[in-house]
Parts: C-alpha cells; sequence; structure tokens
C-alpha cells in the first residue's frame, strides 16, 4: 500500500506540475510536519484544505460550512425548509461520564445565497455521545447509546425543550460499535445501524437481542426490528430508489445487501447454512488513497477498516452512472468511494467505482456522505489526524496510535483533535438548482408535486409530512398517482411508489377504502420493479390477496428479484391452492432453486426446519429402521380420531405391520402400502436423554413425525435413499427417558410410496484413514508436512504435542493459507481468542484440534470434502501459522495432485452422455496431463464443483455435454476473457449441445457438431504439421471413433490442424483447430469416444502437445 500511496501521489504532482504550466490549476498549499516519531502533519485552514481534494472531471468540492462553526460534524440531515442540521460529537470516543455532554445539534443556513452557512442555530447542547439524527414533526431522533431520544421543540423556536427517551438497550462497551446512520425509511418507519456493541431490550411482550446491523423502529419507539444482520462493526445503511437495503461495516465488508430480513425467519429458533439474510458483496477490499504519507490504519491495511455511510446518490444532477450508486466514506483513507451497485441473480454485487473525494491533507476524515435537497453529495468532514478508534501493539511506520485504552475502548491519544470540521457539498458542472427549495407543510399542492420529485429526499419529505399530518384528504390524488405506469427510462416510477406507502402510512390500506386496495392490486402489473414491490409489500394478508399474487405472474417473472420479492411475500400471506401450486414450479425449477436468495425463500415459504444432514457413520441408533433390525409398527390407511399422534390414543385396531412399508415397485418392502395415506404408531423404551436426536429416513412423498403427542419434524417431497437428519436439542426435548410414542403420517402425492425411519444420535465418527503427527520439540514443526488421503473420506489427526509450547492442528480450505493467517492474526485482539484455541469462525476452517499445552495429546475427525486439492493444515497459537505448516494431498478417481505450490492446475469438466467420461477424460487424460505429478488435474462431472475451481485454473478441459449452472458459465467466459485461462475443449463438449448459450459455440467452440458418422475406422490427415500441437504426428493415421460433422461458425476465425475423412462417406471435417482470441488460447478437438482413441499414441500427442501449447506463455 505505501508504493501505491507513493505512485499515487507522485502522479498526483506530475498532474498539477502540467495543469500549472496549462494555466488551469495552481499546486495545492505544501503541507508542513511537526515531530519526527511521529511525524505530523499540521492542520490547514478550511480552504487550503479544500484545494487538496481531488474529484472526476466535471465536479467541485464547495466548502458550506467550518470550525469555529461546526467542529468534529459525526452526522446530518435536512428539514422540509431546506436547512442542515448538523451533530457536533466533541463528547467521542470518551464521553460516557454522565449524561451532560459536550455534543450540540446545530442547524446551518445560507441566508444569503452565496453557497455558505451564514446562520448557526444551536438546537440542542450538553448532549452525550449522538452519533445519528433524523427529523420527525416537532424534532430530531437521535441516537445517543444506550438510548435513543426524541428531541423535541414544543414552542416552535428552533430549540429543543423536551428530551424524551423511545427506548434502551444499546451497548456502550465500544463507542465507535454503537447506533448510527438514521434515517425515515419509505416504509414510514425511522431506521439505524448499530456496530457490535449490540442491542437487547423487550417490545410488546418479546425479547429482542440484536448482535450488529441493520434494524428498524417505530417512531413512538414501540416497535423495534431487526432488519439485517452483519458481521462485524456496523455503521452504514442506505436505501436506492427502489426501496432495497443495503448497509456497510467498518472492517473490510464496506458493502452490504439486505436481500431477505430477519422477519421471514423468525419461525425458526436458529439461521440453518441454507438461510441468507444479508450478502456482503464487495467488489474488492483494497481502497485508493491519495494522501502523501502512510495511512493511519490499526485492523485492516490498506482496504476499508474505518468505512462509514451507505448513502445512494438518488438525484438527477449528477451523470447518469453516479445514480443509484452507493457512496461509503473512509476516513482514514481521506476518500469518499462511488460503489457502483448492479444486478446478481435475486441480489446484488459490488464493482469498483473509483472514488468521487479524495485528498492528499492527511486531515481530511470523510465520515458521512448524503444527497441533499439541492440534489448534490454533501461531505462530513470530521477533519482529525486520529481517526482510529481501537487500541493495536502492532506497529507501523510512522504510527500516531498506541495500546493505551480509554473509557469506550478507545485508545488515549494527545492528537485527537476538537477544534475542526468541515462540511462540503459536491456539485457537477451540468447540475441545475432545484426545483423544490422548501416544502410547506400546509400546502397539499406543493407536497403532492414533492412526491415526484427528482430528488428522494424531497419525495421522502413530502410523504413524511402528509403522513405525520394526516392529510386524508389528499388519499384521491394518491390513489390517481400510485396507478401511473410511468416508469423512466431506467425502470423507476418513484412518484407512484411513494403514493402508495403514503396510502399506507395514512391507513389506507386496512380494507375500509377498496379504491386504494384496487391501486395496489393494480400496482402489481407495473412496469416498474419498486412499485411491483412496493405493492408485494402492501398486498392484505387475505386469501384474495393469496389469489391475486398467483395469478399476477410475479412469482414466474424473468427478473429474478421480482421473483424473490413475490416469494418472499408469498410466504406472509394465507395458503391457497393456487399459490401452492405456483411455489412448488419454483421448488423445481433449477434455475430459481441455483440462486441463493430464491432457493432461501423457497424453504421459508415450506417452513423448512433448521436441521442439518449428518454423516451416517457418526450415528449410533436408539430406535431401528429397517435396515438395522426387524422394525413393527402399528398402522392404519384409514384416517383416525384427530389426537391419532397422542399418547393416549388407543389404536389396538390398527393392524401390524414390519417396516419398511411402500408400493409395488419399491425394493426391501415388508408391507404393502397401496393408498394414499398411512399413520403409523409404535412405543419404544429410552433408556438415556438425547439431546441432539438424528432422524433416519426414507420417504415418498411427504410426511409428519410425533414424539408424544408433539412434532418433532415435518417434510415435503420424497427420499428414496436414507438420509440422517440431525435436529436441534429443543428436539431433544421431546424424548424422556422409558416410555415414548413416536407417531407418522405418510401421503402420497402421486407416483411411487414409501416410508421407514429410525432415531438415532451423534456418537463419536468412524475415521476411514488415522494419521499421527508430533510436534517437534522447540523447532516450531510438525514432524510429517505432507499427509495423503482420497476426496470424501473421513479423516482423523492425533496430534502429540512434544514441544515445550502450545500447539493446535487446523485443517483448512485449499488456497487459503495467507487469507486464514491474516485472519488469526486480526483475531488475536478479540478477548475470546484464547478460550477459541485462537481458531477464528471462518469457513475455511474444515476442523481443528483443541490448543494442546506441553505433553497432551488431542484430535480431530472431519470429512474432507468431494473436491480433490492442497488441504493445508496450520497451528493457530499467537505467531505460529507462519511456520507450522503441512498440507493433506487430497485426490480422487481422475484426478491428480502435485505437492508442487507453482504447479499448472487444470480443471476437468465431463458427464452427460453415454461415454465412460471418468474412465477416458479423467483418468485416462489425467494421467498424460499431470505428467507424473508436474501438473495438478482435477475432473469432476459437477457443474457447481466446477465453478469453484475455474477461478484458479490455468487450463480448463471442457469433455461434457451435461449442462453448465449460469455462475459457472460466466466465471468461464469472464476468465477467458481476461487471458487468465486457456481452454482444450474435446469431442463432446465441441457439439451444440446448448441452445441457451449461443456464446459458447460462436466465440469459445469456433463452430460445433449436430451429427456424426457411425462409430467406425476413418483417417486423420494433418493440415498444418508445422504446428506444436502436430508435433510428432504422422501426416496420416487412422483411429476408431465418431466422426463429427464440425462446422465453424461463419463468424468465427480458426486455424484448422487436423481433418478427418470417412473411409465410407468420403466427407471431410475439421477434427483439430485453434480458436483465434484476444486474450486466451483454445484448441479444440473431436476426438475421444471411447479406449479405441484415447489409447491411441497419436490421440495422446495431440492431447499432451495442445495442453503444452496453451500452458505456454
Amino acid at each position: 500500500m505505501k508504493n501505491i500511496t507513493i505512485y499515487l501521489s507522485m502522479l498526483f504532482c506530475g498532474m498539477v506540475v502540467l495543469s500549472s504550466c496549462s494555466g488551469e490549476k495552481v499546486p495545492p498549499p505544501p503541507l508542513t510536519y511537526t515531530g519526527e516519531n511521529p511525524r505530523v502533519q499540521d492542520p490547514l485552514s478550511p480552504e487550503d484544505s479544500q484545494k487538496h481534494i481531488q474529484l472526476p472531471e466535471g465536479f467541485k468540492a464547495e466548502l458550506y460550512a467550518a470550525e469555529p462553526n461546526i467542529i468534529n460534524p459525526i452526522a446530518f440531515t435536512w428539514d422540509e425548509r431546506g436547512r442542515l442540521w448538523v451533530v457536533q460529537s466533541k463528547d467521542y470516543p470518551h464521553g460516557l461520564a454522565n449524561d451532560v455532554g459536550g455534543d450540540r445539534i446545530t442547524i446551518c443556513e445560507d441566508t444569503n445565497g452565496d453557497g455558505r452557512a451564514d446562520k448557526f442555530t444551536d438546537f440542542a447542547t450538553d448532549q452525550n455521545l449522538t452519533t445519528g439524527i433524523t427529523l420527525v414533526k416537532g424534532g430530531a431522533i437521535v441516537s445517543q447509546a444506550p438510548n435513543m431520544v426524541f428531541l423535541e421543540d414544543t414552542d416552535g423556536d428552533d430549540k429543543m425543550d423536551k428530551r424524551t427517551v423511545l427506548f434502551e438497550g444499546f451497548g456502550t462497551w465500544d463507542t465507535h460499535a454503537g447506533p448510527s446512520n438514521l434515517r425515515y425509511g419509505v416504509d414510514n418507519m425511522i431506521w439505524g445501524s448499530v456496530g457490535y456493541s449490540g442491542f437487547e431490550n423487550q417490545f410488546r411482550g418479546k425479547p429482542v437481542e440484536f448482535k450488529m446491523g441493520v434494524y428498524k423502529f417505530a417512531k413512538d419507539g414501540s416497535y423495534f426490528e431487526p432488519v439485517g444482520q452483519f458481521n462485524n462493526n456496523t455503521w452504514g445503511l442506505g436505501f436506492n430508489e427502489n426501496f432495497e437495503i443495503f448497509g456497510s461495516t467498518a472492517n473490510n465488508n464496506h458493502c452490504c445487501y439486505v436481500g431477505i430480513p430477519l422477519k421471514h425467519y423468525d419461525y425458526l429458533n436458529k439461521m440453518p447454512s441454507w438461510a441468507i439474510n444479508a450478502d456482503f458483496i464487495q467488489g474488492h477490499y483494497e481502497i485508493t488513497p491519495v494522501d502523501t504519507i502512510p495511512l493511519q490504519q490499526v485492523d485492516v491495511r490498506g482496504g476499508y477498516t474505518a468505512a462509514s455511510g451507505a448513502n445512494f446518490y438518488t438525484a438527477r444532477n449528477y451523470p447518469e452512472e453516479y445514480r443509484n450508486q452507493m457512496y461509503v466514506s473512509e476516513p482514514t483513507g481521506h476518500l469518499v468511494h462511488i460503489a457502483k451497485i448492479v444486478k446478481d441473480g435475486a441480489g446484488y454485487k459490488e464493482v469498483d467505482g473509483g472514488n468521487i473525494f479524495a485528498s492528499t491533507d492527511a486531515w481530511t476524515a470523510p465520515v458521512f456522505a448524503e444527497t441533499g435537497p439541492d440534489g448534490n453529495l454533501w461531505v462530513a468532514d470530521w477533519y482529525n489526524p486520529v481517526i482510529q478508534h481501537n487500541p493495536d501493539k502492532r506497529g507501523m511506520d510512522n504510527q500516531i496510535w498506541n495500546a493505551d485504552k480509554g473509557e469506550g475502548n478507545a485508545h488515549l491519544n494527545k492528537l485527537r483533535d476538537y477544534g475542526h470540521g468541515r462540511i462540503y457539498v459536491i456539485t457537477h458542472e451540468d447540475g441545475d438548482d432545484p426545483d423544490i427549495t422548501s416544502l410547506d407543510p400546509e400546502d397539499d399542492e406543493a407536497l403532492l408535486e414533492g412526491l415526484e420529485s427528482d430528488n428522494m429526499f424531497w419525495r421522502t419529505t413530502a410523504q413524511r409530512l402528509i403522513v405525520e399530518n394526516k392529510k386524508v384528504s389528499l388519499i384521491p390524488d394518491l390513489i390517481n398517482m400510485a396507478g401511473n405506469n410511468d416508469a423512466d427510462k431506467s425502470g423507476l416510477n418513484t412518484g407512484a411508489l411513494h403514493a402508495l406507502w403514503t396510502l399506507k402510512g395514512l391507513g389506507a390500506l386496512d380494507g375500509s377504502n377498496a379504491a386504494a386496495n384496487e391501486v395496489v392490486t393494480k400496482a402489481l402489473t407495473s412496469s416498474s420493479y419498486g412499485v411491483n414491490r412496493a405493492a408485494l409489500a402492501l398486498l392484505p394478508a387475505t386469501k384474495e390477496s393469496s389469489e391475486i399474487l398467483a395469478q399476477s405472474g410475479l412469482l414466474s417473472s424473468t427478473d429474478p428479484q421480482i421473483k424473490l420479492a413475490a416469494v418472499l411475500r408469498a410466504g406472509e400471506l394465507p395458503e391457497s391452492n393456487a399459490l401452492y401450486t405456483e411455489i412448488e414450479k419454483l421448488s423445481k425449477d433449477e434455475a430459481s432453486t441455483s440462486d441463493k436468495w430464491i432457493n432461501a425463500a423457497i424453504k421459508i415459504y415450506f417452513r423448512e426446519s433448521n436441521f442439518e444432514v449428518v454423516d451416517p457413520s457418526s450415528v449410533e441408533m436408539i430406535v431401528p429402521s429397517a435396515e438395522e433390525k426387524k422394525s413393527t409398527w402399528n398402522y392404519t390407511t384409514d384416517k383416525p380420531a384427530d389426537n391419532w399422534m397422542k399418547s393416549e390414543f388407543n389404536d389396538a385396531s390398527w393392524q401390524k405391520g414390519a417396516a419398511k412399508f411402500g408400493g409395488e415397485n419399491i425394493n426391501d418392502v415388508n408391507t404393502k402400502w397401496s393408498s394414499s395415506d398411512i399413520w403409523m404408531r409404535k412405543e419404544v423404551a429410552i433408556s438415556d436423554v438425547i439431546s441432539e436426536p438424528v432422524l433416519k429416513i426414507a420417504h415418498d412423498d411427504d410426511y409428519e413425525i410425533y414424539v408424544n403427542g408433539q412434532l418433532l419434524i415435518a417434510e415435503t417431497g420424497s427420499s428414496e435413499a436414507y438420509k440422517y437428519i440431525k435436529l436441534d436439542s429443543e428436539k431433544g426435548g421431546l424424548f424422556k427417558k422409558g416410555k415414548n410414542i413416536i407417531a407418522v403420517h405418510c401421503a402420497n402425492t402421486g407416483g411411487n410410496q414409501h416410508i421407514d425411519l429410525g432415531i438415532g444420535k451423534v456418537g463419536k465418527i468412524k475415521a476411514d484413514v488415522t494419521f499421527v503427527l508430533n510436534t517437534v520439540n522447540q523447532e516450531m514443526a510438525y514432524d510429517k508436512k505432507t499427509l495423503h488421503a482420497t476426496a470424501g473420506q473421513t479423516v482423523e489427526i492425533v496430534l502429540n504435542n512434544k514441544d515445550q509450547m502450545s500447539h493446535n492442528l487446523v485443517v483448512i480450505q485449499p488456497g487459503s493459507v495467507e487469507t486464514f493467517g491474516a485472519m488469526v492474526d486480526g483475531f488475536l485482539k478479540n478477548p475470546e481468542a484464547e478460550k477459541m484455541g485462537y481458531v477464528p469462525k471462518s469457513r475455511y476452517v474444515l476442523g481443528a484440534t483443541d490448543m494442546l499445552t506441553p505433553g497432551v495429546t488431542g484430535s480431530v475427525i472431519f470429512k474432507l470434502p468431494d473436491t480433490p486439492g492442497i488441504y493445508p493444515y496450520v497451528c493457530t497459537f499467537p505467531g505460529h501459522w507462519r511456520m507450522m505448516q503441512g498440507v493433506i494431498v487430497v485426490t480422487a478417481p481422475g484426478s491428480y495432485i502435485s505437492e508442487d505450490k507453482e504447479a499448472l492446475k487444470i480443471s476437468a469438466m465431463g458427464g452427460g452422455g453415454s461415454h465412460d467420461f471418468l474412465k477416458f477424460f479423467g483418468v485416462a487424460d489425467g494421467e498424460i496431463l499431470s505428467e507424473g505429478g508436474k501438473n495438478t488435474f482435477i475432473y469432476t462431472e459437477n457443474s457447481m464443483e466446477l465453478g469453484t475451481l475455474v477461478p484458479t485454473t490455468d487450463v480448463l478441459l471442457l469433455s461434457n455435454n451435461k449442462p453448465l449452472d449460469k455462475n459457472t458459465r460466466n466465471t468461464i467466459i469472464n476468465r477467458v476473457n481476461a487471458g487468465d485461462m486457456n481452454l482444450l475443449i474435446y469431442h463432446p463438449s465441441t457439439w451444440y449441445n446448448w441452445e441457451d448459450w449461443p456464446e459458447y459455440n460462436k466465440t469459445l467452440v469456433g463452430g460445433g457438431s449436430r451429427s456424426h458418422e457411425d462409430l467406425q475406422e476413418f483417417e486423420v490427415r494433418v493440415v498444418k504439421p508445422d504446428h506444436p500441437i502436430m508435433k510428432g504426428l504422422p501426416s496420416k493415421f487412422r483411429i476408431v471413433d465418431e466422426l463429427y460433422r464440425w462446422e465453424k461458425d461463419p463468424e468465427a476465425e480458426i486455424e484448422v490442424l487436423a481433418v478427418s475423412r470417412g473411409l465410407k462417406s468420403g466427407e471431410e471435417y475439421p477434427t483439430v483447430w485453434i480458436v483465434k482470441h484476444p486474450k486466451a488460447k483454445i484448441v479444440g478437438n473431436t476426438l475421444g469416444h471411447d479406449e479405441r482413441a484415447h489409447g491411441l499414441k497419436a490421440y495422446q500427442t495431440i492431447l499432451k502437445n495442445s495442453a503444452d501449447w496453451v500452458a505456454k506463455k
């Protein structure tokens, strides 16, 4: 990062010299410094600092306010008169002593129109630790941990004279991890964010515990709802113009998206592995500062370590590419970043958009950026040399912080400044003056016009004023506005969207106004996604709404984001046959279930439980299934009384039968079952408490199981093979020592039918292979550096600690050593690190031993993934991971793993037809391409697995006609187009396989085959003998194979190296060719049906030469 900084500052200086020579610009004022260790830049005047700000062409930063009127601005907002309200936080970060603080809220006005504030009114003084603000009727709601507070002006003199605590519950142990970013939502709720200090309270009789993320609450404080759970200190919340929820966290996740609010998982007692609430969508981790001295960063160096704000530009003064993008401040980098938000399936992802604001003044510290009433982005500059909060013992160049901790978990630093602050307005040369500068709550016509403003600030403000003042007389106008279908070229119809939510705020959608409800239904057919989304949210929870949604077409929309919103709303409505049918269709649609958001929404609709499937080898059966021993049940196929599952129910009249129960076509059936339903009961004796029961079950179709009259689990669908489902301790509590009644109902919804089950518990997993390792005394090493295992095996590693220090062994995912190591380093400051064995929670971890003191032995048992590769193991005791390392070389049939870390990586995909793909394209071709361990070759027939391999693949061998999923396709195209991966396209993959992927044949294959001659001998002739791929081949050879009638695409540019001629037909077709691609090397080859091809020396030579040619730089 230091080199990047120096380069950027040199580049900036060069630009300044050039521009000054041309008379366009003058150099910014020089920077001066005080001290040597550390060397600290001196502060600049507001006017001089302004000249150090760099912006994209056409933009300008104009100073609106500065010290002494504004000091330490941490948040701001505007009122309906367009006046700026600024929170000046001089208490941060240590102000926790008493209720009388040093913070103030100041109203700033430009009374003479010169663009600078000249009137400053303190609305509130002596405030304590104020970190967020939003305005409502009568005053301001502010966050002042531990409280959320309403500061009220009861007499209209712009002075707070009443303070009301709406609710409490925010943690205060770390003052930079509390509540912030308050804003009025389009749903008429107040929204905010909170860091890892968290929140805990009770609302409406229910406890609410929220670790960190974004939330919303009622203006009167009567209701609080966690919405998005983030994974570290959250200091950003933003809405785009469709009212979708985004945010940012301080450390390494500067861009987050909430696709499924937490309320949808309320039916679960914990989040299952398939669940997704918030996604961390950042497209990069590095920042691009222009500062001239090393950045002062603690946690994440060179990246986002103090990211704050996640506000969108939601006006029209800026060029189109800047609109509806997210703007994230990074005060330690002295910049405001443009996070470009682009669609990604039913969610979004971020693309690095550079910076809109960056300064070479080391005091400049943007902490908040928001679209103002003038249609421009406004920036709060904390202006301070000390930004970083946390104490830290790790050193860096010119370090100005320390490890001395004060109140609020913040380090003590005499360099913290309490005398500066600036507010900037970023304008564009093509920007216009605003159409609205103020809104009068009594001017109904102006309020309606405000709802259709091109600036979201005025739309939201007009909505707030209408709702707060209960302007029910405007309902007919609002219905008319909500019913228009005038979407702009970007698909926005913001007036209709806000009109719908305004109707909601006025109570017009409570069922009392038929016209209002009709316009909601009409809005489902709008051409605007945002309006569709609003209409879905506002549909009344009635059976009529279920039918309307089922018939709306939104559940089958080609837009996955509309589909997601529709499925989520369906899960909140009363079920109907039509609605169920539509969701069932989606559950069988691969395009829907392969999208993580829609897949989760479908599972939510079906109320899928939070259980997990476990390895059968880890299960000790308590109640056996028919697979273990004869299992007899009482059963009936006649519908019993409603209390059939209860312990007291008398089933003496039921028949007796041995499991498995099933139809004619099912194997291992002991009792025939041919009706639509079967009910089963049995009494079992259990001697021990079952804390986490495991259900072993094979079923077709839907089933429900009760234990002692209480529901244990219910599922839809079928599973021909037994699956082992681990349930949680709450379900374990349904079992008791002694007599238990297990009752089962299974329903056949069509086709085959069967049911069998047993109950077990998790025991010690039986390992397929065990390794015994020792630590080497006084050498910081394991005695074995390389282990060998097979993909999918259950592995046990026993570690004997023979050293004089504590050690552990942590097995992690391939290629994750440096990343995981950095996590280990960062984890050391966590107060729980030692208790957790210095192993951070991470998806990279496959298994870990305990931290073993000298002389102690421990072990870890884990299941290796099905993907071959080199799986590292490390010790995570502080300072050890860089030295104590080893690897497990994991192979699978058709895969050959090189122990050379720099080895060429070849990935291969097969499957989908009648070929023995694994035998020939995996085992046989892999042996050739691996070159005896020189290269790594990994074969798969799983598209999703291939998708995980492609990002690190050097050469991809495609020999499949099995379809590839969309994400894997895109990854292949992107890597090839970037020149990061080359291709070998063989035999079935040279076919026109996929009509929905024309780009594949046109740009990668260069053409394709639609037919072939019968399997027989034909002749191959080399036409480019001097090409390296043809080296060592005879001019002609014969082969028994399928002669593909391959044709070149008219637009493709290829070079044919060999052709084949049918001995009977005499027809000749290209057989080996290269595709002329601007970035990548691609070889096509139609040969390879069976062993008569793969065992042929000529085929093997072409394969080896092709790999060598594409791999050569």
